[in-house]
């Protein structure tokens, strides 16, 4: 038996990396931003401090945001808060302003 259903396939494995204008955004969060995100550098997302990962937790979810829009065509059915799910514990954090998939 046939099925006349085309199959949907999509590719939610995450970038390599998670890129946010940090200079930009921090400016208008707060200039003690860069000194969390240096001291978090390194560190996977679920293993940063609780105040720490408040704070640095609009960064990811503008990058996400960004990484959605840029990528809209394969994307548009795809809420950030799946992506967030399926995404959050495979990055750290980067001091060069972007999210970092963890290499296993």
């Amino acid at each position: 038996m046939y099925s006349s259903t085309p199959i949907l396939s999509l590719n939610l494995l995450p970038p390599e990396k998670l890129y946010c204008n940090f200079n930009y955004w921090s400016s208008l969060f707060s200039t003690d931003m860069q000194v969390l995100w240096d001291k978090a550098h390194g560190l996977p997302l679920k293993k940063l401090p609780k105040g720490v990962s408040d704070l640095i937790f609009p960064y990811l979810l503008l990058a996400l945001s960004d990484y959605k829009t840029s990528h809209s065509n394969i994307m548009s059915e795809i809420g950030i808060n799946n992506l967030l799910n399926l995404w959050y514990d495979k990055y750290l954090l980067n001091k060069n302003g972007y999210f970092e998939l963890i290499k296993n």
